[in-house]
């Protein structure tokens, strides 16, 4: 993973506790120019500080009013003065790692104005989101940022680091493979996980993964989840008549802070903790009220139709903070990974009787107690894989993978975790402009469950006990072309060296075109071809011819870049096929 670290020059935008862990450690290991830090007011002094104690002395602070950190957008004379700044630092790359309710300013501003982003999940939230409008407006906010994208010249990208675990993408692949061989759909998912988060009553008004503007576990880790949920449903997608999913719907459950009131009490707390320091916090509230705060579990049961009303797939969703911990303190400490939080992961597929797929990670401690093994269960890098087979699909019933054997020694040197390595996999991708995986078109899906599931957390808290409908299908949610277009790609041998001579990218509708004149060392040639990508899955060599001559090579690349300009993708699928 090298970084062409003089052809980048980085704004972090948020430098919390999540940045510091795994941005500033990223940018010290791979030696990436962090040119511009943005902040708050009240945070400069303590990010001049880190910075300088860090050995980014030459970084440069913007801060905003602590006031403006909740708007849905930068006034204009804070959009000019950040944009020039952008220009004279020559910022070619933004992340965002701000608390999400000021996710949405800062992808506008990155989008309108042409510089690569990236996001970390979820894409945005806001304030009082128990309320239907603000659940609409989530969903009203990811299509205007994807109406900008569409219009950008920059990519914008959402950090779900799983979409580069090699353990999920393996489990994906088997999945993929099982559903195309046999034409069977994923018939049963089921999705657990636990992150040990407890926070006490007197923590619950904090500002790092709040409650208190109504959003909790949904909006907190559990997008890693949505996310991973709505990539199996699109492996059913290759899939054609009845077996198509059309339609979906969700009933939801949650497990608010009031309820956890009665699990556990104050007089509980003084109970338990009674040879500690008890802030005056629970003399003072005998039966504090946390109405309308985000909720500390979400249970969804979720079914996926086909045109005809039959089920295709079901799902489960068990989505919870109010799991074991290892807290034994009732003092507040950094809520990030220092809280006693161990996580607790389970999937389990069902592919009807031919594949049940598992996957099990299991951790027992914090990940200060960490040792050099790790990778057994309780480990703080547990993961295993269990494969079970119909004899129909293979002879062997059963295969057990173990995720430390997917990666090399050289990987696993001096990482933070795998679910790390994966973020640094994505940021290399990504900081290095190269095909990356989480482009913001690819959420649309995802984010049609979220929005959903949160109107369920709506329901609960209003008393309305009824099942959400879940947009399937729109212009967004699904995208064939790649799949189509697949038999028509015909490269020059991929292995061979090929130097870029001229390329350039069109968005045309859902998908990206890309031009492609390439020089192929071994042969002597000029290749030029079109490749086309919708995030999943990429068809290259698309009309791909080859020439001694460069000047007819350029004549043909002129040719496509007018079909890509001009022809809708249709028409384009048209000449292919008389070709």
């Amino acid at each position: 993973m090298n970084m062409k670290s003089n052809k980048i020059s980085v704004a972090l935008i948020g430098l919390g506790p999540h940045a510091k862990r795994i941005y500033i450690n990223y940018f010290k290991k791979h030696n990436v120019n962090l040119s511009l830090v943005v902040d708050l007011d009240s945070k400069k002094g303590q990010v001049r500080q880190y910075l300088d104690e860090n050995g980014f002395k030459n970084t440069k602070i913007f801060t905003i009013n602590d006031e403006l950190k909740d708007k849905e957008e930068l006034s204009k004379e804070i959009k000019s003065n950040l944009l020039a700044i952008c220009k004279v630092l020559e910022i070619s790359h933004i992340m965002i790692s701000t608390e999400p309710k000021a996710h949405f300013m800062y992808l506008k501003f990155a989008l309108e104005n042409n510089i690569n982003v990236l996001t970390d999940k979820p894409i945005t939230v806001t304030k009082n989101m128990t309320s239907l409008s603000s659940i609409e407006k989530i969903r009203k906010q990811y299509y205007e940022l994807l109406e900008l994208a569409n219009n950008s010249k920059s990519s914008c990208k959402v950090m779900c680091q799983r979409q580069y675990h090699k353990g999920y993408e393996l489990v994906k692949k088997e999945l993929q493979k099982i559903v195309d061989k046999y034409q069977m759909p994923i018939t049963n998912i089921e999705i657990f996980h636990s992150d040990g988060a407890w926070e006490f009553p007197h923590d619950m008004d904090k500002e790092n993964h709040p409650y208190k503007y109504g959003y909790g576990k949904l909006f907190h880790s559990g997008y890693h989840f949505i996310d991973l949920l709505s990539d199996f449903i699109k492996i059913n997608d290759s899939l054609g008549g009845n077996k198509k999913i059309t339609s979906g719907d969700v009933y939801s459950k949650v497990f608010t802070p009031n309820d956890e009131m009665n699990v556990l009490t104050i007089d509980d707390y003084k109970r338990l903790f009674k040879n500690q320091n008890i802030p005056n916090y629970y003399n003072e509230n005998s039966n504090p009220k946390f109405n309308k705060y985000g909720e500390k579990d979400y249970h969804g049961l979720l079914t996926f139709y086909n045109k005809n009303g039959f089920t295709i797939t079901t799902a489960n969703l068990n989505l919870i903070h109010n799991g074991v911990s290892r807290r034994e303190w009732i003092e507040t400490r950094d809520f990030y990974k220092s809280n006693g939080r161990i996580r607790h992961e389970r999937i389990n597929i069902e592919i009807g009787h031919l594949l049940n797929i598992q996957v099990h990670s299991y951790q027992s401690k914090e990940i200060s107690e960490r040792t050099n093994d790790e990778e057994k269960v309780g480990g703080l890098e547990h993961f295993d894989i269990y494969i079970f087979s119909n004899p129909l699909v293979n002879k062997e019933p059963f295969k057990e993978i173990h995720l430390g054997d997917l990666y090399t020694e050289r990987e696993k040197n001096k990482i933070l975790g795998y679910n790390e390595l994966s973020r640094e996999i994505f940021l290399t991708n990504f900081l290095n402009n190269k095909e990356c995986k989480g482009d913001i078109k690819d959420q649309a899906l995802a984010i049609e469950i979220l929005y959903s599931c949160a109107k369920g957390i709506h329901n609960y808290y209003n008393n309305k006990n009824k099942v959400e409908k879940i947009n399937i299908r729109n212009e967004y949610t699904y995208r064939y072309i790649a799949k189509r277009l697949r038999n028509y790609s015909n490269f020059v041998d991929r292995n061979l060296e090929k130097e870029e001579i001229i390329s350039s990218i069109n968005y045309k509708e859902n998908y990206t075109l890309y031009n492609n004149l390439k020089y192929v060392v071994e042969k002597n040639c000029y290749e030029v071809f079109i490749s086309i990508d919708d995030t999943k899955n990429v068809a290259g060599g698309l009309l791909d011819r080859t020439f001694k001559n460069k000047i007819f090579a350029f004549i043909y690349y002129s040719y496509l870049e007018y079909l890509i300009k001009n022809k809708k993708i249709t028409t384009l699928e048209k000449i292919i096929e008389k070709s």
